[in-house]
């Protein structure tokens, strides 16, 4: 009795795995031979070059997971083809099946210490073959996989440390900006009203200035709390002062600009492409500037102040007419934004301006919300 013979077959292709075949070889024989055995598979794709001279581009070009490269070939040396995949960043790691009809363990050596990953004497049996492209596919996909992941983590991680380090310099310009405002008893949550004050004008700004992104909105909501830094600088005696400034007193209060500017451009000396210290500068030294040129310190006029100075130039004043102060009590939301709405073209930028009057019921609500109920007018505790 007979035993039943059994048909051999290749190893069925995985889902997801992708097989790219280029074949080097001058002889049409072989390229066709070959094709004849990936073609018994589905999904192979075959590349066949026969000029060696153009087998660099090919590769490169093609994309391959396996090269199939001929030893011999008319006007150029199959080994130098395989260090020159080797040394081209495309293939530098694309697995390299050398064919050959030499059986010479040295040739074999030679092949394998140029660059190659397997080494067949053609033409092999057709199931080899094919187990073995399948094979160096699989790994070199895995392998690139592999990479993928591990590059995907390191970005990853690579954020989550920006992160952390944006985090802890946020937290630390806010303390800082606190500190310098804790010398001044009478300003409550004045950082905070500021902030959101600032917000608010740029967001509706964006609708006439699209250039205004979140990021650079974000900078400001956090750059405008450093505002007065400079006046840590000042003598109690002149910031502390209850009643009017004599001239040389405001003379001295004056000051309190340049040295926030100073202060912070040592800071960016350091860390010269940090934009929201950039804009953190040019608040501290710009604030105090009017549109009309009139300000001070630097009698800066219109375009010449920076946008975000501008902005946060119309959140501190109306911060400071609706805040009760020693000296004074709390405007109303309406009698403020009469007095700001008189400086249009004069001390404030009228675009700003307009910007407030549009967004004027959200502006007022964003900064009530750090005012303590005492120290609003009594029309607004109704």
């Amino acid at each position: 009795m007979s035993t039943p013979t059994t048909t051999q077959e290749a190893p069925p292709p995985q889902p997801g795995d992708r097989v790219a075949v280029l074949l080097v070889d001058d002889q049409i024989i072989i390229g066709e031979a070959v094709r004849r055995i990936l073609a018994t598979q589905k999904g192979i794709e075959f590349i066949f070059c026969q000029d060696g001279q153009a087998a660099l581009a090919q590769a490169a070009t093609s994309n391959p997971t396996v090269i199939l490269q001929d030893l011999v070939m008319p006007g150029v040396d199959g080994l130098d083809l395989v260090r020159g995949y080797r040394s081209q960043q495309v293939t530098a790691e694309t697995p390299i099946i050398v064919l050959s009809s030499k059986e010479e363990g040295a040739t074999k050596a030679a092949a394998f210490s140029a660059g190659a990953n397997d080494y067949i004497v053609k033409l092999p049996d057709p199931l080899e073959l094919l187990a073995r492209i399948r094979y160096h596919s699989r790994a070199f996909e895995a392998q690139l996989r592999a990479k993928a992941l591990a590059e995907s983590e390191r970005r990853r991680l690579e954020a989550e440390r920006k992160a952390q380090a944006v985090s802890a310099r946020n937290t630390l310009i806010f303390g800082l900006a606190k500190l310098a405002e804790s010398r001044d008893t009478d300003t409550g949550q004045h950082l905070e009203r500021i902030a959101a004050y600032s917000r608010v004008l740029a967001e509706q700004l964006r609708a006439s200035m699209p250039q205004l992104t979140d990021e650079w909105i974000l900078n400001l909501q956090l750059a405008s709390s450093l505002h007065d830094i400079g006046k840590v600088g000042i003598p109690d005696g002149v910031l502390l002062k209850a009643g009017k400034l004599t001239p040389e007193e405001r003379t001295v209060i004056e000051r309190h600009p340049a040295i926030g500017a100073a202060a912070l451009d040592a800071i960016l000396a350091r860390q010269p492409d940090d934009e929201l210290l950039r804009m953190a500068r040019n608040i501290a030294a710009s604030h105090h500037e009017r549109w009309d040129g009139t300000g001070y310190p630097s009698r800066l006029r219109e375009e010449q102040i920076p946008l975000e100075s501008r902005i946060v130039s119309v959140a501190d004043v109306y911060d400071a007419l609706t805040s009760k102060r020693v000296y004074k009590p709390a405007l109303s939301h309406e009698e403020a934004l009469k007095i700001i709405t008189g400086g249009r073209g004069t001390q404030f930028d009228p675009r700003v301006v307009t910007a407030l009057e549009q967004c004027e019921l959200v502006f007022h609500l964003a900064g009530r919300q750090f005012h303590d109920e005492a120290d609003l007018p009594a029309r607004e505790t109704a």
